[in-house]
């Protein structure tokens, strides 16, 4: 087997654990939230806005969000592309609605990244994350999301 073969089934092994994970790195980051931030996450659009306000108010930039312990800013990801997803779930009903991994294409942009995929939109929950730090909002998520749904 060619080392680029072993390297890509290790690389979905790596997906395929974080995926099983994903329950327990959403409650992992939930425990370390405020009762009052964490009351309010219902996988709604409205709940982006409560967790991108708490992350405004929690971390100044990117860089200091990058210092938490990786399972956190994992979590905060996952909690936003679990919400993508249900949200369109039950309005869309678009296919597939899943997480996914692109290995074979090293020029896709995301490349070993894992993203959402419904229908043809395909984004990075960790990557809305950091931009919703960088571009201080407030209501970045959940623009993007509504956008979505309105180009539905």
């Amino acid at each position: 087997m060619s080392k680029k073969m072993v390297d890509k089934e290790e690389a979905f092994d790596l997906f395929q654990y974080w995926l099983m994970d994903s329950p327990d790195a959403i409650e992992r980051m939930m425990d370390r939230l405020p009762a009052e931030v964490k009351n309010q996450l219902d996988y709604s659009v409205e709940s982006l806005d409560v967790l991108e306000a708490y992350l405004l108010n929690q971390y100044a930039s990117i860089d200091e969000i990058k210092q938490e312990p990786p399972d956190i800013l994992n979590g905060y990801a996952i909690y936003v592309g679990e919400t993508f997803r249900k949200v369109a779930k039950s309005l869309t009903k678009r296919e597939p609605n899943i997480w996914t991994i692109e290995l074979d294409d090293t020029d896709d942009v995301f490349y070993n990244l894992p993203v959402i995929e419904i229908g043809a939109y395909i984004n990075f929950p960790m990557g809305l994350v950091t931009a919703s730090l960088d571009r201080r909002r407030g209501n970045y998520l959940s623009t993007i999301l509504k956008n979505f749904l309105e180009d539905s």
